[in-house]
């Protein structure tokens, strides 16, 4: 979550547009999210300035889609990096 939708999260909830069980809700799995082949970081963002890199060598392409899954659920740009060193970043869909 980037610092400026923490902001629209907590502006909602004050102004009554959103439940504090529904915030709460979306905040659940920060700051890191457990799979049974990743722990996909949800506030590098906040704590670095950039988002979580996923590092793809080793996993099967099912594990990358997933991970990519969960950090676009939560509206993250993708840095993806194998072992060829290419870097390809690709940004949530509006």
């Amino acid at each position: 979550m980037r610092p400026e939708q923490l902001e629209v999260l907590l502006a909602d909830v004050a102004a009554g547009r959103l439940s504090p069980t529904a915030a709460i809700e979306r905040l659940r799995h920060l700051p890191f999210e457990d799979l049974d082949f990743a722990r996909i970081d949800h506030h590098r963002v906040l704590r670095q300035g950039h988002p979580e890199v996923v590092f793809c060598e080793g996993k099967t392409v099912e594990q990358v889609v997933a991970i990519c899954d969960r950090l676009l659920h939560n509206a993250h740009k993708i840095d993806l990096k194998g072992p060829s060193k290419r870097r390809t970043k690709t940004d949530p869909k509006p």
